[in-house]
Formats: C-alpha cells, structure tokens, sequence
C-alpha cells in the first residue's frame, strides 16, 4: 500500500492490487468564499485526478468537498459516513451522485481490496466544553494486505480514544494527524491586539503539537505524517496570515522530530505535491524540498488584490436587510431548541456602516458578548444560503469582538442556522 500526497488533506491511496481511493480533493484556490489558497500554489489540475475507483469524503468543509469543481461520473463509488444529519449526503444526491458507500461508525465493510473502517466525530470540541457537538466529521482507516493507515484529516482523537483505537488497531503503519486550527481565532478578534493575536497563535499551535505527542504516544505508529488544514488567505484578508491558528506540515514536523529524535522507532515525514510514501518499505518516493518562506511571503503579498465573490455583487437594501435578519434568527432560536443548551452569550450582528447591533442569541450571562462583523454582501449570502456561516467564519470573512474572551463553541454552531 501507499499513500499519493496532493495537498492540504488530499490524496491517493493505493492498494496492493492497484486500487486507487481519492481522499478529500480540494485542488483549486478560493474555497470558502474565495480566501483559502493553497501554498506553495498547486501545479495538479481537478481533471488529473479522474483515473480512480473511489472517493473517500470525510466530511463537508469546502477544503474537503469542493462543490465547484467535483464533477466526476454519477457512479463512482463514493465513501461516507453514515450519520444523521448528513448534510453531505443530501448535497450529493441533489447533484445526482448514485453510487454512495455509507458506513457507520465504528463499523467495516470490503471495497475491493481494502477493508474499510469509519469513525464519526471523536468529540464535539476537543478542548471546549460544548453540547451541540460535532456533526460532521470522520475519519477512515485504510488496511490493505497486511499494512494499515489511519486518516484522520480534521478528526483529531481524544486521548482516550486514542487508548481505544490503539487496543483495536495494536499495528498501525501509518497515521496522517491534524496539527492545525483552522478557523477564526485569533486572527479575526478584535478584543485582542496584533502582539496578542500572534502570542496566541503561537499558543495555540504549541497545545495542538503537544496533543499530537500524546496521541502518538498512544497510537505508537510506525510512520506519522501531519496532515490537513494547511492554507493561507489570499484577498483583503490576507493581513491576518500571520496570527492564524495554522503553521505549515513542516514546522510541525521538526516539532514532533525534536520530540522524539531518540525514538528511532517513529517516523515523522513531510510530502511534496505528488510524491508517495511507500508504506510496505517505510520510504519515501523522492526527497522532500523545504518551503521557500521568502517566496511564500511575496506570494502572500501578490494574492492581497484577489476579489472574493461576494464583492462583486451589489450592495443589499438595507431596509430588507434588517428585516430578513430579525426573521432569520427567530428561526435560529426554533432550529436549536432540539440541542437543549442554554448558552451563556449574547450575540449581536453589526451591520457594516452602523452602530447598531441586532441581537441573534440571548444569553443567560448579561456581560458575556459577541459582537459579529462582516460584509453586509456576504451577510445576503449567508441569509439566502449561497454561503454558510462555518465557511465565512473559516475563511476569516467574519471579525469578532468578544467579552470575556473565553471560547463558547455551542454558539458558533448555533450560528450555522443562520439563513431564511
């Protein structure tokens, strides 16, 4: 068995008979709503990667299923989770995708050579406290004759589960582990200062890195590879490169090899846009060239002026504005009543040019606040579905201003109700 590297979390997984499974394929720049770019730029075109006999989707993040481009033949077996609500599965329904491969969690089925075992989200948030969970995510693991590859892209285990896995999978040749944390904190809070932001960045990247040391303590696989969430923003956006939640593969790589530099036994690898690692032989297939951070931040720089999608409509009346949104977060109010959680904050939006806040979700705290900010453009999106709120907040398109700044993931998912 091997594993192709493209980009981000995808790739290509062979089988010992030659069987060849597509994973996530996000391959062109501008998913969520035109500001995540690939780095460095990708050379791979979407038409390349037709010669497959399987799709493997983990979930419905646009840098996972990107809508645009997948256009492949209604046939083709597609491998999913099987879990409700499976918005995912719907959107390919819609598209007229027949050939749809559902598997439970925690449960295994045969595809050709491959035996294939899923698991649906391992937490809800893995360092918050929430009630709403996590709806969407999996993660697959791959074995192939005698070799076993784990890929858990965004599905980052809890360390007990990790305790479970390990006592179910006792070989594990290959694990491809989340290192980042995509998203809009701390680059999109206003509440914190430049220094602030990049403190906590750094803070947050050094807790992922040290769970990932505990995972892998756990797990002890042969070879590990850091895997997914690797972008940067292009367009206006793109000032807040350098305090995200994100570092790139292989920076967290010499982190993890630092860890473990007299622990021969593991196996930390970085891959280039298309090169293999040959899990049988523990090699890879070419040598892997280091980033050029003095072209990625040119790069950075050149990709400031892209315009994202929303900016090139018309500005709302204002007017209809205001009132679909007081109807869209009634209806946020009836959506979550089946979480049964009572949150503690009090969401505003601030509508672009105005001091005026609408309130979305009342909380139970007076003095705990979130104030959201965007595009009123984007907003129409978001009310008439032609975007979503996890996406806009994903790609930075969202600011924050939040009191105290303590994270409340039950609200950020409440929001994704947001719309008419």
């Amino acid at each position: 068995m091997k594993f192709e590297f493209i980009a981000n979390a995808c790739g290509i997984f062979t089988g010992s008979k030659g069987t060849r499974i597509l994973c996530d394929p996000w391959i062109d720049d501008g998913v969520f709503d035109g500001s995540w770019f690939h780095y460095p730029p990708l050379r791979t075109k979407f038409k390349e990667l037709k010669n497959i006999d399987g799709i493997y989707l983990s979930h419905i993040h646009p840098d996972h299923y990107d809508e645009r481009f997948f256009k492949y033949n209604p046939n083709i077996p597609i491998i999913l989770l099987d879990q409700e609500p499976n918005f995912l599965k719907k959107k390919l329904i819609q598209k007229g995708y027949k050939n749809l491969i559902l598997i439970k969690d925690m449960k295994s089925l045969r595809f050709k050579e491959f035996k294939l075992t899923m698991y649906k989200a391992f937490s809800g948030h893995i360092y918050e406290e929430n009630f709403i969970g996590n709806l969407i995510d999996s993660a697959l693991v791959f074995e192939s004759g005698e070799f076993r590859a784990i890929n858990f892209n965004d599905n980052t285990p809890t360390l007990k589960f990790s305790k479970i896995l390990k006592k179910k999978f006792s070989k594990i040749d290959l694990a491809m582990l989340n290192y980042n944390a995509a998203g809009p904190y701390p680059s999109c809070f206003d509440n914190l200062t430049i220094e602030q932001k990049k403190s906590k960045s750094k803070k947050i990247l050094n807790r992922n890195f040290n769970h990932l040391v505990k995972i892998i303590n756990i797990l002890k696989p042969k070879t590990v590879l850091p895997f997914a969430g690797s972008y940067i923003l292009g367009g206006k956006e793109g000032i807040k490169n350098s305090y995200l939640g994100t570092t790139t593969i292989e920076k967290c790589s010499d982190y993890l090899k630092n860890k473990y530099k007299d622990q021969l036994k593991i196996n930390i690898i970085c891959l280039n846009e298309n090169n293999s690692y040959d899990i049988k032989n523990r090699k890879i297939l070419k040598k892997y060239i280091p980033i050029d951070y003095l072209h990625k931040k040119k790069y950075e720089n050149k990709i400031l002026k892209i315009k994202y999608p929303y900016e090139l409509d018309k500005q709302p009346n204002l007017i209809n504005l205001k009132k679909d949104l007081l109807i869209a977060s009634a209806m946020v109010k009836e959506r979550v009543k089946r979480f049964n959680v009572d949150f503690k904050t009090n969401v505003y939006i601030q509508l672009n040019n105005s001091n005026k806040k609408f309130l979305v979700i009342k909380g139970k705290k007076k003095n705990n606040i979130l104030v959201c900010k965007m595009d009123n453009r984007l907003l129409r999106r978001i009310l008439n579905k032609k975007s979503h709120w996890n996406n806009a907040e994903i790609g930075a398109h969202i600011n924050f201003f939040r009191k105290p700044d303590k994270m409340e993931p039950d609200i950020h998912r409440a929001l994704c109700f947001l719309h008419l």
